[in-house]
């Protein structure tokens, strides 16, 4: 009974101190006067989002190169799939 009443009481404090970082960590970068933004992310492989804070300057050039990748990819994959014109000969 002991050990159970240990473990449970374990458990809160450690739950009571996740909370308490992650509350202390937002003021601290509110107090900064840093404008964020968070989004949430769903990372390949994960069921569940996961919430990335950066400054919006960070945030243009992520999407930014998103842009730029997915333009890459879209031209290679038409490029391989367009049908070739045939030669004359044939």
């Amino acid at each position: 009974m002991k050990l159970a009443w240990i473990a449970l009481m374990g458990g809160m404090v450690v739950s009571v101190a996740a909370c308490a970082s992650s509350s202390a960590s937002e003021e601290m970068t509110l107090a900064e006067g840093a404008k964020q933004e968070c989004r949430s992310i769903k990372e390949f492989g994960s069921m569940l989002p996961k919430r990335v804070c950066n400054n919006k300057a960070t945030w243009v050039e992520i999407d930014e190169r998103n842009k730029e990748q997915a333009k890459e990819f879209k031209d290679k994959v038409d490029g391989r799939y367009t049908p070739v014109p045939r030669e004359q000969g044939m």
